[in-house]
C-alpha cells in the first residue's frame, strides 16, 4: 500500500469519525464488543447510508438512536446528501406498533441479547418501510475519542447564529454543568465543540441539529485542509474505533477513494423539521407527527432519489 493511499484510507476514517462522532450526540459506554456482520453488497456507483448515534451508558439502559442521518453518497455526481431525521418522529416499527423512531435499535437489540446487528436490522427495516428507502449499509458510533479528534485538528471554527446557555448541561459522570456560548465565530476545543453540538435547552431539538451541522461541515472542511496532512496519523489513532459498520470492506475501500474527489461545496445538510408538527400523546408523552402521504416523498426528493 502507497503512502498516499494509507494517508487516504486514514483521512476517510477521521471523516467518518467526524460524521458519526458529531452525530452521537451522547456518552455511550461500549460494554460489549460490536461485532457487525457485512451485508451483502456489490460496489456501485451510489450509496444510501444509514447513519445514527446510540445515546446510552450501558447496554442495560434504553440504548435510543438520539441522532439519526439518511446519507446518500453519489460517487458519479461526487455528491453527499445528508438529511437529520427528528428523534421524537412518531412512526411504525416493525413488530413493535407505533412508537419514537430513536427506539427502534433498542427494541431489536435487546430482544437479541444486545446484538448490534439485530438493532441495526431492526432499524433498517423501519426506515426502508417507512420511507420507501432502499438501504445499503449503517454507521453507528461510539461517543470515545470525538473530543481527540476536535482536539488533534487544533479546534473547531464556527460562526454561532444566535447565544446559547443553560445551566444543566449533562456531564458523563451522571452531573450537570452551566454551558454559555456567545454568538459569532469562535474556536471550540474537544470539550467544547461537544457541548456546543448537544446544547438544545435555549432553543430546540432542531437548534442542535444545526449545531451539529455547523460543526461538521467545519470539522471537514479543517480536515481536508493541505496543512493537517501530516496530522492525519495522529487523528486517525483518535478517531480509531468510533464507528461500527455493516459495509462490506469493498465497499469501504471504494469510498476512502473517493475522499480526495468530494468537495466541501458538494456536501449538503438538511433536516425535516418543516414538515412535522407536535402532539401529546394519550400517555402523556410528546411527538413529532408527519403527512405519511408527504412526508417519504420529501426525503426522496432531497435526497436526490426522485
Amino acid at each position: 500500500m502507497t503512502f498516499r493511499s494509507r494517508l487516504n484510507r486514514r483521512a476517510f476514517s477521521l471523516t467518518a469519525a467526524a460524521l458519526s462522532g458529531v452525530a452521537s450526540l451522547g456518552v455511550p459506554i461500549p460494554t460489549l464488543a460490536q461485532q457487525a456482520q457485512p451485508v451483502k453488497l456489490e460496489k456501485k456507483g451510489a450509496y444510501t447510508i444509514l447513519v445514527a448515534g446510540i445515546d446510552t451508558r450501558t447496554v442495560e439502559d434504553p440504548e435510543n438512536t438520539d441522532v439519526i442521518m439518511i446519507s446518500r453518497v453519489d460517487l458519479w455526481a461526487e455528491t453527499v446528501r445528508t438529511l437529520s431525521i427528528s428523534r421524537d418522529l412518531h412512526l411504525e416499527i416493525p413488530g413493535y406498533g407505533f412508537d419514537k423512531i430513536n427506539r427502534a435499535y433498542d427494541h431489536g437489540s435487546k430482544a437479541a441479547n444486545h446484538d448490534w446487528n439485530a438493532g441495526v436490522a431492526l432499524m433498517t427495516e423501519m426506515i426502508e418501510t417507512n420511507f420507501g428507502l432502499d438501504i445499503d449499509g449503517v454507521l453507528t458510533v461510539r461517543f470515545a475519542g470525538f473530543e481527540g479528534v476536535v482536539d488533534a485538528l487544533g479546534g473547531v471554527t464556527v460562526d454561532n447564529p444566535y447565544a446559547i446557555s443553560e445551566d444543566s448541561y449533562p456531564t458523563p459522570d451522571l452531573q450537570y454543568k452551566e454551558i454559555s456560548y456567545p454568538a459569532g465565530v469562535q474556536t471550540l476545543n474537544g470539550e467544547q465543540a461537544l457541548e456546543f453540538s448537544r446544547s438544545r435547552h435555549s432553543d430546540s431539538d432542531e437548534g442542535r441539529i444545526m449545531r451539529q451541522h455547523l460543526v461538521l461541515t467545519a470539522l471537514l472542511n479543517q480536515a481536508q485542509a493541505p496543512e493537517r496532512i501530516w496530522n492525519l496519523p495522529e487523528l486517525y489513532e483518535a478517531s480509531h474505533g468510533l464507528v461500527t459498520t455493516n459495509l462490506p470492506p469493498a465497499v469501504q475501500m471504494q469510498l476512502v477513494s473517493a475522499v480526495p474527489y468530494i468537495f466541501p461545496g458538494n456536501i449538503a445538510f438538511g433536516q425535516i423539521a418543516d414538515q412535522l408538527w407536535g402532539e401529546n400523546t394519550p400517555d402523556g408523552g410528546w411527538m413529532y407527527m408527519a403527512d405519511w402521504t408527504q412526508l417519504p416523498g420529501y426525503v426522496r426528493s432531497w435526497l436526490g432519489l426522485e
